[in-house]
């Protein structure tokens, strides 16, 4: 799976690092560390080698910058990401994200691939056509030996078959169908609200102040917020449906036209509830917004009073050296003088 950055590089992950990205939660005792899923020394080795993580001082493996770059890349694939029921447990919704960040792509289900194993049934295979019929086996014998052959190979293709079908990311989007909603869940002005609440939801959890835990209860914070786009997001999606099978349904008469009308107020009136929960969802980022701005403001006051500080610091002998410089044009104005008075004068 390749995952581009703004500046134009690519990041090459295996299933399991995109896995251990998209597990990645915060330490209890550190919630500015995103510690992501156990993958044994040679697996946090490798992701610690592609700069995602790293050690801290206190031997802790958390993400690093890049990593949550990363991280939110897998969560929001392409122009709009999916939203997620937050009930799934953990290995279903990471194998969910890997499947939404990475469509199925490269060989069917069905297509065999020539791999160790049929090549070594081949070579029984061969072994069997040339050297059996040379020996004394009986032809049930031989008979026999062909069908096991057989059966044991037909066997293993078809659990290896089995295996790809279970990896194959397919699976799980049609099996969690009802779990998660895409952009194109919701048309119209419908995905217009879908894509405000997840900008203000991730305007909030991508935030540094997030990040590093200073708004209240880290993991009420985000378990809260994802609880809140999962319904808006539910309820958008089936308003959407809904009001596309109202925009086709053809108004016949007088009971036809009372229950359109009946209709479209009960979808004006729940799209009037989703999009005031979505406005609560935007004053909350604007005031993470405000305070990150507050924060940045405060250090830059801080820089400058410094930068002020050591200019003021530094020029605090100017005093004497100026006075220095006074007396000793003083004295050299005197000595002028005594030399003139002197001087000898003009030969008589």
């Amino acid at each position: 799976m390749d995952v581009t950055l703004d500046d134009g590089r690519t990041i090459r992950l295996g299933p399991g690092q995109a896995d251990a990205l998209l597990g990645a939660a915060p330490l209890p005792d550190a919630p500015h560390v995103w510690s992501p899923v156990y993958l044994g020394a040679p697996g946090n080795a490798a992701l610690i080698g592609l700069g995602l993580a790293e050690r801290t001082s206190q031997g802790f493996l958390g993400l690093t910058p890049l990593g949550h770059d990363v991280r939110a890349r897998l969560l929001a694939p392409g122009e709009g990401r999916a939203t997620l029921d937050p009930q799934l447990p953990d290995a279903q919704r990471r194998a969910l994200l890997v499947a939404l960040a990475g469509p199925a792509t490269g060989r069917g289900l069905r297509e065999r691939r020539w791999n160790t194993l049929h090549a070594a049934y081949a070579a029984v295979f061969l072994f069997a056509a040339f050297r059996l019929p040379s020996t004394d086996a009986s032809l049930p014998v031989l008979v026999l030996s062909t069908l096991a052959l057989v059966a044991a190979y037909t066997f293993s293709v078809r659990l290896a078959e089995g295996a790809r079908a279970r990896r194959d990311p397919r699976r799980a989007l049609e099996s969690l169908s009802g779990r998660y909603v895409l952009p194109e869940h919701a048309e119209g002005e419908y995905r217009e609200l879908l894509e405000r609440a997840r900008r203000a939801v991730d305007a909030v959890l991508c935030s540094e102040p997030h990040r590093e835990g200073l708004l209240l209860d880290t993991v009420r914070n985000r378990v809260v917020l994802a609880e809140t786009e999962w319904t808006v997001a539910r309820g958008l999606a089936r308003l959407s449906d809904e009001a596309a099978r109202a925009a086709g349904t053809p108004v016949a008469g007088e009971r036809s036209r009372a229950a359109a009308e009946r209709a479209r107020a009960a979808l004006a009136g729940e799209r009037g509830h989703l999009e005031r929960r979505i406005g609560l969802l935007e004053e909350y980022a604007r005031r993470v917004r405000a305070f990150e701005d507050e924060r940045d403001d405060a250090a830059s006051a801080r820089e400058f009073d410094a930068i002020a500080d050591r200019v003021v610091g530094s020029g605090s002998a100017h005093g004497l050296h100026d006075e220095q410089l006074a007396s000793l044009v003083r004295a050299q104005e005197l000595a002028l003088r005594l030399s003139d008075l002197t001087a000898d004068g003009p030969p008589g």
